[in-house]
Order: structure tokens, then sequence, then C-alpha cells
């Protein structure tokens, strides 16, 4: 028998933000799958969108049930860990393929009996209301509740929203970003001058796709690529060197003809064929977490430091307790214009932005985040890490994939686990291999330190059980 861990008590959840200034949190309901495979469904629970399309060209090579699991599973319940008592709707996950051949799917699902202990270790009185969705017809958020969802999906148009749709994809578009007189970088924005059914023509797709990159082969060095919608890194590039940028090109010639493809009579209004060439600010990222109220009044919530692999890819976020009132003060004046800026188009709720500055010392946004981030949690995790244990640090992993379950994991750190410095904050098991039956599981993890250096050594024994990448 498991020995119960001690519970999380959270500073702060969306249910308490929702509720300043005169919001009702009971009227709000949460639905994410948090980034859908741009090349089709990875479960029978939520089909592709065409409307609403993305560009990931950096997306892992991995099989559909893998990507349910970083996405639906894991990477679902680690953004909505600190939701508080509110509606949270995820999606179900087919079982495994050899499961199902041999008549041994569990029940309940894995997929929901993992999300349900993650949540488990919050206090009751913070927990979600939990639900799972089948299938789109089968969503049923009630009667004047308005959906906020992450990312916007198809067939969230038949339902009331926090706000449109339409204005949320535009509000999560670099491009649109690029344009809205916020201050970003300086950056061409290459647009697509197609219409819905000149892209059903080969040759048409061929001349527009050779005129957007050769924008790009005309740039000087250095600068930054981005595709108007992606998810972590994996639509921006960063080109210092001649050899980065021939490689990116090879790349941009895929991708570039299907963001093209992708356009249709539904979406042409979006503006979603475009690129971006941005001037490359010499400067560390910073993550602010912000959430937006009813009224339009910024709250800060935490300023992490964001972790990249050698691909420019998320890997994870590490925060300073101590200077976060510092970080507050450096930024207000951008978090401020951040928040004026998503009100004036409908929006309220819990949102993050990435800051650069230059070399003028003026701050400049390079993303924003208009919905539930990764590390959204960290800063209301301060009481628990660093007030009652004195870590003054904190660390999310995030996606980690490993052999084993969870029993197994909790076992090798079960002292860390019981000291409280370590959260399981997401957590989706599969199978794999030859014979379908061997077990892994893509999980986050938040990981406390008294220092930068006692966090990092925490981080790096967890890591060291990471599956390698595939090539």
């Amino acid at each position: 028998m498991r020995q119960p861990l001690p519970l999380v008590e959270l500073d702060q959840t969306l249910y308490d933000l929702y509720s300043l200034d005169g919001g009702n949190p009971n009227e709000i309901a949460h639905v994410l799958a948090l980034a859908p495979h741009p090349h089709g469904s990875v479960s029978s629970s939520l089909p592709a969108n065409t409307k609403y399309t993305v560009q990931s060209p950096m997306a892992p090579k991995l099989d559909k049930d893998i990507w349910a699991r970083i996405c639906l599973g894991n990477g679902s319940q680690n953004h909505a860990f600190m939701s508080g008592p509110i509606s949270l709707h995820l999606f179900d996950i087919d079982p495994p393929e050899q499961d199902v051949a041999d008549g041994e799917v569990e029940s309940p699902p894995a997929a929901q009996t993992d999300a349900h202990r993650v949540y488990s270790c919050l206090i009751p009185s913070q927990r979600p209301r939990l639900s799972f969705i089948p299938s789109p017809a089968e969503f049923k958020p009630g009667a004047a509740v308005k959906v906020s969802a992450y990312p916007p999906l198809d067939f969230i148009d038949d339902h009331l929203c926090v706000v449109s749709q339409d204005v949320h994809y535009g509000l999560l578009s670099k491009r649109d970003l690029a344009l809205s007189g916020l201050p970003t970088p300086p950056t061409d924005v290459i647009d697509g001058r197609l219409s819905p059914a000149e892209v059903q023509d080969e040759n048409a797709v061929k001349v527009e796709s050779r005129r957007i990159i050769q924008a790009v082969r005309d740039r000087p060095l250095p600068f930054v690529i981005k595709f108007p919608q992606s998810l972590a890194g994996q639509g921006v590039f960063v080109i210092r060197d001649h050899a980065t940028k021939a490689s990116r090109i090879q790349l941009l010639e895929t991708e570039v003809p299907r963001m093209i493809r992708n356009l249709t009579s539904s979406n042409s209004h979006l503006s979603p064929v475009s690129l971006l060439l941005q001037d490359l600010v010499p400067s560390d990222t910073k993550n602010l977490s912000l959430f937006v109220t009813q009224k339009g009044r910024a709250v800060f919530i935490s300023c992490a430091e964001q972790f990249l692999d050698e691909e420019g890819i998320y890997r994870g976020s590490i925060l300073d307790y101590q200077r976060q009132e510092e970080f507050e003060a450096q930024h207000r004046l951008t978090i401020d214009q951040i928040a004026a800026h998503v009100h004036k188009h409908g929006f309220y709720g819990p949102m993050g932005a990435d800051i650069m500055t230059d070399q003028t010392g003026k701050q400049k946004i390079v993303d924003l985040n208009v919905r539930l981030t990764g590390d959204y949690m960290m800063g209301p995790l301060r009481g628990h890490f660093y007030d009652r244990r004195g870590l003054g640090f904190s660390y999310l992993i995030t996606p980690l994939v490993i052999l084993g379950d969870r029993n197994q994991f909790e076992a090798k750190f079960a002292r860390e686990l019981m000291d409280g410095h370590i959260i399981v904050v997401g957590w989706a098991r599969g199978k794999l291999g030859r014979s379908g039956r061997t077990v892994y599981s893509v999980c986050s993890v938040a990981v406390g330190g008294q220092d930068r250096a006692g966090v990092l050594e925490l981080v790096d024994r967890i890591n060291a059980l990471a599956l390698a990448k595939p090539s």
C-alpha cells in the first residue's frame, strides 16, 4: 500500500483569480488539449482542427499514442494544476492498442485515473471539478457557462466562450503580435497572397512557397524565423550562421507549402499563412505569468527563466522566489501594456508573455501566450516551497518521458516526495515496444531546492531517467 504524500496547498488558484474585480469563477469552464498534433488527430475524442491550424515543424517524430499522452494527458494536467475548483475538461485518450487486442483495457480508463491521482495531491478545496470529453458531441458545459479553450478548437465554436475563438486565435498569433503596436523587436511579416481556391493549384503553391522562402534566403544574419502559430518553440528558429540558415531553409521547403495548403474558406480571414523574420535580441528570455481580471487589471503571478534544448525547444523553467518582487517592478509597465491590449479585445483570464531586454535596456515582447502556460503554477507554489520549506528556487521539468509507472518513480524519490521537494503535476501512462506491453510514462515534475545549484542537482537526478529523444 502506498504511503500518502503530504498535501499541497497553493497560495492561490484560478478560482480565486477569476473571483477578483467582481468576476464569477463558476461561469468559467477550461478545456485543455495543449497542442493538437499539426498533422492529424491523436485520439478519437478530438478530431483534427481544419480551421484553427498550427505549424510545428520541430514537433517530435512520435506516434499518435505517445503524442496524445504528452498533450492530452500530461501537458493538459500540468497546465491546469492550479485551477482550483473551477470546471476543467480534459480529453479521453484511446487505450493502448495491445490492451484492446488482449481485452485488458483498464476501467476506469488509465488516462482518467492518472489525472485524478495528479490532482489528489492538492488539498480537497483546491482540486478542480474534473470531467473528460469522449467526443465533441458529448461536451456539454452547461447553460451560460463561458468556455476558455487552449488551443482554440474547431468544435468549440458551437459554444459560448470567454472571448470568440477567432479573436483568441489572433491574440495567440505571432503575426498579430508583430502588427499590434506593442513593443516587439523589428519584424518583417511575409503574408501569403493566395486565396483558398488558389491553394488547390499545386503549381501556385510552389510559386508562392518560393516567394516566401526567398525572403529568408535574402535576410542577413543574425535573425529569427517564426511561424504564426506554434507551441514550445517548435516553430521558432534562431539563425546565427549560414549552416543553420541552410538547414532551416530545407525544413521550410516542406513546412511552408503545408501551411499554405491548410488555408481554407473558413480560416482565410484569420491570416493563418505568414512567416515572420525578426531581429535577434541578444538576451535571455523571461517568462511572465499574469492574470487579467474581468475589468482589465493585470495581476502579476510570477517571472521565470526558460530552459531550451539544443534545438530551441522548451524543456523547463526555473524560478527564484526571492527575486519575484524585483521582477514584478522591472516589468510592471510592460505587464500593464499587455493587459490593456488583450482586454481591449475582450480577453480576461490567465496568460503568459516572453520578454527580452535589448542592448538599450528596452523590454521587447517576443511572444504572447494568451492562455494557461505550463509553468503558471510555479508562482503559487511559493508558500509550499519557500515559505514553509525554505526552498528558494523551483524548477519545472516537462515533458519527461521515462520507463515504468508512477509507483516506480515514487519509490525511487520517496524521501524527496515526502519532504515536499518534488510534486508530480502531470502524469500519463502508455505502452510501447514490439510486444506493446512495455510501460512508459510522460510526466511533469515541480522541484524545489534551497538554491540554484541545489535545485539543478535534483533536476539532473530526475532527468537521468529520461528516455533518449527520437532522431
